[in-house]
Parts: structure tokens; C-alpha cells; sequence
């Protein structure tokens, strides 16, 4: 970490979560990667809080998150997912039967169904999300215009990094 990081944000920890495992000499540095990073590593355990929550495993809540966007298919979701269509086909089981989706005929294609929120599945989510979208404003709400421009700025930069790192291959292992 650099000398301008700043302290709150945690350093990686070794396997036994002792000692920092040493970076590599070329390993690029700053406060603002660093603390991103402890964004996205935060995550997933606000994931787990949620779900657990809701009573819900996390599979479970990833599946509402892209279900919120918009109805879908559950081959489609399956691949949002990143999982078979029969594990998808048993999470909407059981999303269904926790009354949180339905299953109807698509409207383009009455041959196909789609899957989507039942009221009280979309209530349930945003009982959950909105007290952390109001936090979220409301650390917004202490930046000046211009900050707001430079972070946005840098939001879409990082989005666009983040997205060309998930598209493309793995390298060939050594």
C-alpha cells in the first residue's frame, strides 16, 4: 500500500490471515484502487446479510437481482447465473414456492415462459435494498458537483475495466 492509503482500508492477508502475503515488485499501487477493492470484497458479505435476511440463499438473491431488471426465461437466467439450466430450473422452484416469482407465458412467445417478481417477491427486495440505497445517497449528498463528476468519471472508468477483465480469456497457466 502506499504511504497515502489510507488506514482503514485492510491489507491482504496470508491464507492463516497472519501476515500480508508480499506483493510482487511490479504490483501497481493506490489509495483509490486499494480502497476499491475493499468495496468489491465487501460484497459479498452484504450478499450473505441480505439473504440471510430474506431467507434466502445467496444464489437465491443474485437470481432476484437480474429477475428486478426484467422477466426472463430460466435458460437465460441460468446463464446470468452461471449455472446449469436444471440448477436454475430448482432455484425458481424454490423462489416460487417461497412465493417470491411466478412463472408465466411470455407475451412475444406463448410457447415459452418467463419468470418474474410477484409483488411481494419485489417488496421483500426492496424492504431489504432500500435502506441501503438511503445510505448510499446520503453519502453521495456531502459531494460538490464537480466531485460527483470525477468519482462518476472514475465509476465508469472502473466499469469499463471491470468488464473487459470478465470478457476476456483466462491466460494459459505457466
Amino acid at each position: 500500500m502506499d504511504a497515502t492509503a489510507d488506514s482503514a482500508t485492510p491489507p491482504q492477508r496470508g491464507a492463516s490471515g497472519g501476515e500480508p502475503h508480499p506483493r510482487p515488485s511490479s504490483w501497481a499501487e493506490s489509495t483509490l484502487s486499494e480502497a476499491f477493492y475493499a468495496v468489491l470484497t465487501a460484497i459479498p458479505g452484504l450478499r450473505h446479510a441480505i439473504a440471510r435476511r430474506m431467507g434466502l440463499s445467496p444464489s437465491e438473491v443474485d437470481a432476484m437481482e437480474h429477475l428486478m431488471g426484467a422477466a426472463m426465461g430460466p435458460v437465460e437466467l441460468s446463464r446470468r447465473l452461471h449455472m446449469t439450466s436444471a440448477s436454475a430450473t430448482v432455484l425458481v422452484d424454490r423462489l416460487a414456492e417461497a412465493g417470491h416469482v411466478e412463472r408465466e407465458p411470455d407475451p412475444s412467445d406463448g410457447r415459452r415462459r418467463v419468470v418474474r417478481p410477484t409483488a411481494q417477491g419485489a417488496s421483500a427486495v426492496f424492504e431489504q435494498i432500500g435502506p441501503l440505497v438511503n445510505d448510499l445517497v446520503a453519502a453521495e449528498d456531502v459531494l460538490a458537483p464537480d466531485e460527483r463528476e470525477v468519482v462518476m468519471r472514475y465509476l465508469r472508468r472502473v466499469l469499463e475495466v471491470l468488464e473487459s477483465h470478465a470478457d476476456s480469456p483466462a491466460d494459459e497457466p505457466a
